[in-house]
């Protein structure tokens, strides 16, 4: 019945259980067998899994060029607040389409952006102040999600 080896049975085995004896039974007598419905959603499950890990590679990669220079570490350094901010993008939004345009739209505009506010202590300290408090509700939605996947 189970694809694992390990004795225990998945909450998607029990919930099909549930739904349909008849193919838990069919299943663990002939084997399981996927539909050519099915068969096609797996490959585009897959696709898009794989198109989202590229993207994610290619974002990250981005990220470590050297020499770019982006807002929250120019403004408030490596700290507490940038690591939380880092945490929201990678827990909310490279998890949505929008989420991961959003990132890729601050990657393109951050630098430039930065080589504007380099000269501007007034405007950097206008920034640390708005990016302190995105830090502190952004640290929050972390904290909730990650203390809500671990309770």
């Amino acid at each position: 019945m189970s694809d694992r080896n390990d004795g225990f049975v998945s909450a998607s085995e029990l919930a099909r259980m549930g739904y349909c004896e008849r193919q838990v039974y069919f299943d663990a007598t002939h084997g399981k067998r996927a539909t050519p419905e099915q068969q096609r959603a797996r490959h585009r499950g897959l696709n898009a899994h794989a198109a989202f890990l590229d993207e994610s590679r290619r974002i990250a990669a981005a990220s470590d060029k050297k020499g770019r220079c982006f807002i929250a570490t120019l403004a408030l350094g490596e700290c507490d607040e940038t690591r939380a901010l880092r945490a929201f993008r990678d827990l909310f939004l490279r998890r949505s389409a929008c989420g991961r345009w959003l990132v890729a739209a601050y990657y393109r505009q951050s630098p430039g952006l930065c080589r504007w506010l380099v000269p501007r202590p007034r405007a950097i300290r206008s920034v640390r102040w708005l990016l302190k408090g995105l830090a502190r509700a952004a640290g929050a939605a972390v904290r909730m999600k990650v203390g809500r996947g671990h309770g």
